[in-house]
């Protein structure tokens, strides 16, 4: 497949909250270009947001999984996480 769009919803973000997201791969290791850490009060994310978006610039992948690490002082909670993708062919 061919990622598009990573999408992660969440209960409204507070000062503090810092997360990375990553894509992995079949072997379980992290997808180079695929990670991405949004902490609030920097640029796009702000206090109270509930959805952050990125668009990972990687090479199609047969497999995928999705790591989230908290990176922040603060927890924060995840509520749903979308990944728009296309068809890679074969």
């Amino acid at each position: 497949v061919f990622i598009k769009e990573v999408r992660i919803y969440t209960e409204p973000l507070a000062t503090n909250n810092s997360f990375t997201v990553a894509l992995i791969g079949s072997d379980g290791n992290i997808i180079t270009d695929s990670s991405r850490t949004f902490t609030v009060g920097t640029s796009p994310v702000v206090s109270g947001d509930d959805l952050v978006r990125y668009n990972p610039a990687i090479n199609r992948t047969y497999a995928l999984g999705v790591r989230v690490t908290n990176a922040g002082t603060v927890n924060w909670v995840g509520t749903k996480i979308e990944i728009d993708y296309d068809d890679a062919g074969v």
